[in-house]
């Protein structure tokens, strides 16, 4: 679907610069660490739970890990010192990339505690997507470094049919 196209492609942008590519995994370490709710858009409490999203979730395991320091509301200057003013521009993309993924196709009719119909996110759908997205996006460069440079194409394996 074109949404998540969109957020691969905001993402693997950002993967190439190597703070980037960290900010990336502190998310995806947050995401399957911190225990916390998984949202697209801004961070929110309810229901005396807190979630946020993939940036914000890189941001709290950045302050478990000593990379951020913590700081009161949204990590918004802290991400964007960290991985600098251009990338920043990526991150502001992914976000509005998720939103779109998250409102159109993870936003459903569900039943509440009392059998009544609301409309919300898919958590367990949409944590398993976000979850899978970054992982593709972290195996798409297999070196460390991150550096901004095109890779070579792949050579077909001796004896693969082209």
């Amino acid at each position: 679907m074109r949404e998540e196209r969109q957020v691969r492609d905001e993402l693997s942008t950002l993967a190439r610069d190597e703070r980037g590519r960290h900010l990336l995994q502190l998310a995806l370490r947050g995401i399957q660490e911190s225990g916390r709710g998984l949202t697209y858009g801004c961070w929110v409490k309810r229901d005396g739970g807190v979630s946020g999203c993939l940036f914000q979730h890189a941001y709290w395991q950045g302050v478990t890990e000593g990379v951020f320091q913590p700081a009161e509301g949204p990590p918004k200057g802290e991400i964007k010192d960290y991985v600098g003013a251009d990338d920043f521009a990526l991150v502001m993309g992914a976000i509005r990339a998720f939103d779109a993924l998250g409102r159109r196709h993870f936003h459903r009719w569900m039943r509440g505690p009392h059998g009544i119909p609301w409309r919300g996110l898919d958590q367990g759908a949409w944590r398993e997507t976000v979850e899978q997205t970054l992982i593709d996006v972290l195996a798409e460069r297999g070196d460390e470094a991150g550096a901004r440079e095109e890779r070579a194409p792949r050579r077909p394996e001796l004896g693969a049919r082209a």
